[in-house]
């Protein structure tokens, strides 16, 4: 059941038709890996007494695996854009276990995703973008459910009111060349043609990376390197 919906019946801005369109995939790909130079920080304890799911969690914003490896770093390729009418399966944003699950996801903009609650506990989807429309939807019910379309790019930083540390992000992007980087930090963009392209990578805290590739048959290599904050 959805209790609220802020701002989503807005007119809708037109999604942006940028960069070079890319109607079939090629033979290339792009893999690698994230790292975060220096000592990882501890991530906090949150203190979640007041949602009922009852198992310890951590603050999400910093993930770093034992040997370095940065989670939830979106890598996009830039400049290009894929057909709206290339039907893929609908991205979930779940939030379960008082958390946002995925803590960061990717998304084609006009693609629909859906928000889901799976949590006995009350949780809304709160965002405030920059280019799109803003949203605020209530999920009371364990289950429920609502689609939403974002048509415009953008990293978008969402919250759950009720439970103040809940906190996620959603990046729309003009293509489906675009991944989020595992525990271990790593990636993989698959089905590019060959050619030169501009990779970029986005973290919550520590900002955006940038490198060009050569793409041919095969995979390409292409790894990110964070330093610590100074």
């Amino acid at each position: 059941m959805v209790l609220a919906v802020i701002g989503c019946d807005d007119p809708k801005p037109p999604a942006v038709q940028a960069g070079r369109l890319i109607e079939t995939p090629g033979p290339g790909s792009v893999i690698g890996k994230v790292t975060f130079g220096g000592k990882a920080p501890e991530p906090a304890k949150i203190d979640n007494s007041i949602c009922k799911h009852a198992e310890p969690i951590v603050d999400e914003t910093v993930v770093v695996s034992p040997d370095g490896g940065l989670a939830n770093v979106l890598v996009s390729v830039e400049g290009v854009r894929t057909p709206a009418n290339v039907s893929k399966p609908k991205p979930v944003f779940d939030q379960k276990d008082c958390r946002f699950i995925p803590h960061v996801i990717a998304v084609r903009a006009g693609q629909p995703l859906t928000i889901k609650n799976s949590d006995v506990d009350m949780h809304n989807v709160h965002a405030t973008p920059t280019d799109n429309p803003a949203f605020n939807v209530a999920l009371a019910v364990q289950g429920s459910t609502k689609e939403l379309t974002l048509d415009r790019p953008e990293v978008i930083r969402v919250r759950c009111d009720v439970h103040p540390w809940m906190t996620g992000y959603i990046g729309v992007f003009e293509s489906d060349y675009v991944a989020v980087t595992a525990a271990d930090g790593s990636f993989e963009i698959k089905g590019l043609p060959a050619g030169s392209y501009e990779l970029k990578a986005w973290h919550e805290r520590f900002g955006e990376l940038k490198q060009t590739i050569e793409v041919k048959e095969g995979p390409a290599q292409a790894n990110f390197a964070y330093d610590p904050p100074r």
